[in-house]
Formats: C-alpha cells, structure tokens, sequence
C-alpha cells in the first residue's frame, strides 16, 4: 500500500517538529498490517510549547474582527478542498475507510468550518434597559481563549471540524489531540489550514497517548477549553479533571441507538436507512443503529429487506477500490468487540439473519473485515441490545405495542440518537416527544447537519456540537455597566 512508511512530527507554531524526548509510535494499516507511519509522541512540555504559541496566535487572531477572520477561514478552505483526495488517501491507509468517503468527509468538513465562518459574523450582543437614566448596559460575547481539542478515530476529520470551526470562528487558537489510531488525516488537514493562510500556532497538532498527552492537555492551567469527542468512559474523566481549573468542557459521547419500524412504515425505506446507519464505516459511528424494534405484523417482511440490503455492501481495499462500501474495521479491539457480541446473541437465543463473521473470500490479511450482521429475536438480556457495539451488527426485536416500543427504545444509559418510521403523523410528533435523545430522526438517517443542534442526553454528552449554538460553547459573557 506504500513503499515507505510516512514521516509525521508535531506541528506547532505552523512548523513540524520533533517530540521533546524524541519518542516515536507507529500506525499500522488495518487492511493488511503494513507500517503506514512513523509519528512524534508529543510530551507534557511538548503541550508547554504549543500553548505558548496558542496564546501568541490568539491575542492577534481575537483582535481581527469577525468579518476578517471569515475571509482567512474561507482562503484556507479552499485551499484545504485541493488537497482533499490525499488527506482522503491517509484516512483510508490509517482508519480503513473507503477513499472515496474519505474524500467525502474531507469536503465536508470544510463546509462545516465555512458555515461557522459565516456565523461568527452574526454573534450578537445586547443592550439593556436600566434602572436608571445615567446608567448603560451592554452585553457582549468575547472568545475564551486556548481550547484543547481531543478527537475519534471513527471520523478523524469530520468531528475535528465540528471544533475547529467555532474555535476559530470566534476568536480561539487550537491545540489538538488526535488518536493514535488516526493522527494522519487530522494533522494533514489541520496543516492545509495553516498553508492556506491561517497564522501558524493558531492550529496546533499532538500525537499522543490520550492517557498522559490527553490528562496534561485538560489539565492544563493555560487551556481555557476542551472539546472532546469519544467514549462515555472517557468523557466522565475529562469532566472530573477539569475540574480543578473549572474549564469549560464540551463532550460529545457514546450511542446505542435504537429505531422503531411501526406497522405503516415504509419498509423498503425503512430497510436502506437502517442499512445505512447500521453499517457505514462498519458501524464504528456513535449515531449508528444498533438495535431494531419492528412491529411483529411486518417483521419478517422488514428482515427480509434488510438482510438483501446489507447483501448488497461491497468489502474491499479501501485505497485500491475506492468506491466499495466498507473497509476493514479500524482496531483489533472493535473487531473483537462484534465477535464478542455476536457471539454472546446467538448464544442467548438469537437467530443469525446476515453475516455472522469474516467473508468467506477475505477482503484483506488483517482479520479485521466483518461482514454486516444481522440478528433476529433479540432480547434485552443480550449485550448488543444493551452495550455500544462500534461494530457492524444490529439485532432485532419485534413489538405489539408502539407505547412498549418506546419504553424499550429508552431503557439505556445512552440518549444520543433515536429512529423512527412511520406514514402517521400524529404518531411521528408522539413519539419524537417521548424518545429520550438529543436527536430524533424521522424516516431518515441524515443525522448530523450544521444547521442542527448534536446534543448528547444521559450518558451520550455534555454540551452540544453543530449549529449556531455551537458557537457560545467557545465564548465568553461580559456584562459591561457604565455610569455616565
């Protein structure tokens, strides 16, 4: 897949340099093995440097006004959009996702900072009445400083860009942690930003270990901001270190996502977005569906689409066939997690509709290719009705009762996202009302867009990403009070 393994250091102050020890780790590919890379394993006084450039970026990034920092952001967009098919080609040699839905991902991610340009044009402040006449009161929102930005491997760039664009929108300068999994295609990205124009240290990249790198980054006195995205787990740690320096945090978390197919359902539909959200990038999305509950009188009918749809996924090389479906899974542990998980079903009674393991013609050395699976008469004792798989296999349940439907659907710790399909609209607005998520989707799966609030309730988040809200995750309140 490469002749020689990639040479990555840390970037800071818009230059690449070497760890402060010197330390290196390597990425590996998860289509057959291959070294892909050599990378510099950032230290604590790695982090001591790349704030201190953070703070020399941001006093003059803040001093601009709005409407020149949208024009910067814009010139580094584009010129970010002409390097998206090899930052698409480190993400599928790293991550194992098809090139062409890296390249995708990459596009994406630029419209999302460009939407956050435009708005922070549009932050407003307030006058207020007062008590008295000779008093003015005024309201504004000012940027709140250095944030740290910790991100998945899942969508490496994409949910970097739900950070970066209001980070940078507002004002703030940027330190951020990739996963060791994926440092490459954040990194790419993030110095195609700066080579398009954005001053060096606004934007500052990390490799490392989440467990040293990550706990000085939150812990950090000078860093004002942490924005993460991961594991539930994970999270609820940040949280608690943070706060000792009581920063600000954002956290967007874990999923186990349920959809409810009712009676009057279009199934064919129905069929192609469970597929979809089920199995793209093999499952590995916290917005993935996980768990089906599907009315008894068209289960078998719904089954039976389903299983044709994820029949028709195509597994291959990721780099070499950019246009298949699905890569392999991103780590070994991921493909453990499914086995495990499938595993645990059948031995509890389920019934394997689809997949059920590796394809029979391996798509690649590695192992970690796992065909979409399906399993049927599943109960909630069974772990893949109850925990986060990240993998691709969805199990199924049939209901009598819709109000029944919805109780399952919100017995779990997780409320990221929930589905539902029906044709009766008093039932959509019903149910929507009742399911606990932050997001509800209604006879489609296009979850996340910029104009849409992506809150986290119970355990999926803290905070929120995505719209215009996102923004004051990044700013500031100041009451200003002056006597004339």
């Amino acid at each position: 897949m490469t002749s020689a393994p990639i040479l990555h250091d840390l970037f800071i102050d818009g230059r690449e340099i070497a760890a402060d020890d010197g330390r290196r780790f390597e990425v590996h590919s998860p289509h057959d093995g291959t070294l892909v890379a050599s990378v510099a394993s950032a230290t604590v006084a790695d982090v001591d440097r790349a704030v201190a450039a953070a703070e020399r970026a941001f006093r003059e990034w803040s001093a601009l006004t709005a409407y020149e920092r949208e024009a910067a952001i814009r010139r580094a967009t584009a010129h970010v959009r002409t390097c998206a098919p090899e930052i698409a080609r480190l993400m599928a040699l790293e991550q194992g996702k098809p090139l062409n839905q890296g390249r995708s991902e990459v596009i994406g991610a630029c419209e999302t900072i460009d939407y956050y340009a435009a708005e922070a044009v549009r932050i407003e402040g307030t006058i207020n009445p007062t008590e008295h006449r000779n008093f003015r009161s005024f309201v504004v929102h000012q940027p709140i400083g250095v944030c740290a930005v910790i991100t998945p491997w899942n969508y490496p760039v994409s949910l970097l860009s739900w950070k970066l664009g209001p980070a940078l929108a507002t004002g703030c300068a940027v330190i951020v942690k990739p996963t060791t999994v994926t440092p490459l295609s954040p990194a790419a990205f993030c110095r195609a930003l700066v080579a398009g124009g954005l001053p060096g240290g606004l934007i500052n990249v990390l490799p490392g270990p989440g467990s040293t790198l990550g706990d000085a980054l939150v812990r950090h006195p000078r860093i004002a901001k942490i924005a993460m995205t991961g594991s539930s787990a994970t999270g609820k740690r940040i949280l608690a270190s943070a706060a000792s320096t009581l920063k600000k945090v954002s956290l967007e978390l874990g999923g186990q996502c349920p959809a409810i197919i009712c009676a009057d359902a279009d199934l064919a539909n129905a069929a192609k977005v469970a597929a979809y959200k089920g199995f793209r990038n093999c499952g590995q999305s916290c917005s993935s569906i996980n768990r089906i509950y599907v009315h008894r009188d068209v289960a078998a009918e719904f089954l039976d689409r389903l299983r044709s749809e994820a029949e028709k996924l195509t597994l291959g090389d990721p780099v070499a066939n950019p246009s298949v479906d699905l890569g392999p899974m991103a780590t070994a542990d991921g493909v453990e997690t499914s086995r495990e998980h499938i595993a645990d079903a059948l031995a509890h009674g389920a019934r394997l509709v689809a997949g059920g393991g590796s394809p029979k013609t391996p798509a690649g050395p590695s192992g970690r290719y796992l065909m979409p699976t399906i399993l049927a008469e599943a109960t909630a004792a069974m772990r893949v009705m109850r925990e986060e798989t990240f993998g691709p296999v969805i199990g199924v349940a049939a209901f009598d009762d819709l109000d029944a439907a919805v109780r399952m659907a919100n017995d779990s710790d997780y409320g990221l996202v929930s589905y539902l399909f029906t044709r009766d609209l008093a039932a959509a607005h019903r149910v929507s009302e009742q399911l606990e998520a932050g997001t509800v989707c209604v006879n489609h799966g296009a979850v996340n867009t910029n104009y849409g609030p992506y809150a986290g309730w119970k355990d999926s988040g803290y905070g929120l990403e995505l719209s215009r809200r996102a923004v004051f995750e990044y700013l500031k309140v100041k009451h200003i009070k002056i006597q004339l």
